[in-house]
């Protein structure tokens, strides 16, 4: 009989940040490690947050937009890798989230559209009542095909389902918005985040859309900074 192999365990906090710390230098800032462990470029922070998923690829992530001051907002997202290695799990992991999250933060600072996508209220693609900063969609799939990265770019879900988001932003000026669909045959799992906790009704409309349906697994997310009142 032939001992299954043993379960690789998820990278100390400091090891993930010193990781995340050269691949958000190529997109902006200066990031030094500093005690908590954190990275700090100017006023912003990036920490580790305890994980909320027993799989080892899971990383919980939070933006400090001001590390001095407890009482600013902060964004927090989740985010995984795919490789069996922690470090390159983490380094996809990391990838993803930058390229969706700390995107739209750094772009929220910068303003001038290099980062991310800006839409105003009244815009096609926009949020009603709210100043919308979108990031990049990634994502993969089995055959290499990117039909639901697609979809998201075209269909622009976060300004379709509006109506039911704005129900769950718990915060007056500053939300956070995950948006994510994995599916491959019978499987799906269809998930908003707000400000890092699953919205259950944004969730099941999300599920309900059009989007496209394949035999094999695929999977895409975006991350929408929300910004108001505008």
């Amino acid at each position: 009989m032939v001992d299954p192999q043993p379960v690789p365990e998820g990278l100390p906090a400091k090891d993930v940040l010193e990781i995340a710390a050269p691949m958000l230098a190529e997109v902006g800032g200066t990031w030094q490690m500093t005690d908590g462990p954190m990275l700090r470029s100017g006023s912003l922070g990036v920490r580790v947050l305890p994980a909320d998923s027993d799989d080892y690829r899971h990383l919980d992530l939070e933006i400090l937009l001001n590390a001095a001051r407890t009482d600013v907002p902060t964004i927090v997202d989740c985010t995984v890798g795919v490789a069996a290695d922690p470090v390159e799990a983490a380094r996809q992991a990391i990838g993803a989230w930058i390229e969706t999250c700390a995107v739209t933060v750094l772009e929220m600072i910068e303003q001038q559209g290099r980062l991310a996508s800006h839409f105003r209220s009244g815009d096609q693609g926009g949020v009603s009542g709210w100043h919308a900063i979108v990031g990049s969609i990634t994502g993969w799939s089995v055959d290499g095909s990117q039909d639901k990265q697609e979809w998201f770019a075209e269909a622009m879900p976060w300004s379709i389902l509006a109506p039911v988001i704005t129900t769950g932003l718990d915060r007056p000026h500053l939300n956070g918005v995950r948006m994510l669909v994995g599916q491959g045959g019978d499987f799906t799992e269809c998930e908003v985040r707000i400000n890092g906790r699953r919205h259950e009704p944004s969730s099941a409309a999300l599920a309900a859309l059009d989007w496209p349906r394949t035999s094999q697994f695929g999977l895409a997310r975006t991350f929408v900074l929300l910004v108001g009142p505008e």
